[in-house]
């Protein structure tokens, strides 16, 4: 029992760190544990578009960047 449960908050702590990593809170994680809302938040984190890219796009499209290497 000790030993599961060590496991189980093992990957929770390592599923909180992916999530915010994408740029979502912590807290998500939660959610997980509810039965068929953690499928409905699994399908909306799989198709949308996550805060981390949004960044990523806003900051290349301040830059200029055009998904080209400059020729010369």
């Amino acid at each position: 029992m000790i030993v599961w449960a060590a496991v189980a908050i093992i990957f929770l702590i390592a599923y909180i760190q992916i999530i915010r990593k994408a740029g979502y809170s912590g807290w998500w994680v939660l959610v997980g544990i509810v039965p068929l809302l953690n499928v409905v938040m699994f399908l909306v984190f799989a198709f949308s578009t996550w805060p981390v890219v949004r960044e990523r796009d806003a900051l290349r499209a301040r830059a200029g960047y055009t998904g080209q290497y400059p020729q010369g």
